[in-house]
């Protein structure tokens, strides 16, 4: 296969443009690192009961709502006007498709984590409470990662309405 059109490629190198992992990773990558370490230290239940009182029925509705939002996307990237504007994006037409993959990307790392939360995994077998500073560790890297896909599903959204506002435009410059 073509490494331009390989995710992992345009992942690690980019497709012209940034490479994916730099808009995963960028300067607010601080603020969900922030978020994660109060969520930790402000959350007194263990791992378990928070992925199953709050944070799974949360999760769903970031799944449903990231799904929703690209399939509206790949409609607009479908469209003649998106792929014209896409030839005058740096990383290409890739860049948009391959963006909205690392967020659906993000949000299943992130469901795989808390659901193995959930399973009592981080719990009962490690790092166990017993072992305060990786447990707080594990907890914080979950909290980060829920922030991350917070994130990641409004950039759907966003992602989304630009595209839709890009293409009225480019229709209504074409009419001129």
């Amino acid at each position: 296969m073509n490494t331009k059109f390989n995710y992992w490629y345009w992942f690690f190198k980019g497709s012209g443009g940034k490479p994916g992992y730099r808009r995963l990773f960028d300067r607010w990558i601080f603020i969900h690192l922030v978020i994660g370490l109060i969520m930790s230290f402000l959350v007194p239940a263990c791992l378990e009961q928070a992925a199953n009182a709050v944070l799974f029925p949360l999760a769903s509705i970031f799944i449903a709502l990231s799904f929703a939002w690209s399939v509206n996307a790949q409609a607009l990237m479908q469209s003649d006007e998106i792929n014209e504007l896409s030839q005058h994006h740096e990383g290409g037409f890739e860049d948009y498709v391959f963006i909205y993959q690392a967020a659906v990307l993000t949000i299943l790392v992130t469901l795989v984590l808390w659901g193995l939360a959930g399973l009592k995994i981080f719990d009962v077998r490690w790092p166990t409470p017993d072992k305060p500073k990786l447990y707080f560790s594990l907890k914080t890297l979950l909290f980060f990662m829920f922030s991350l896909t917070l994130r990641e599903c409004w950039h759907v959204v966003i992602g989304t309405h630009w595209l839709l506002i890009a293409q009225r435009e480019i229709k209504r410059h074409k009419k001129k």
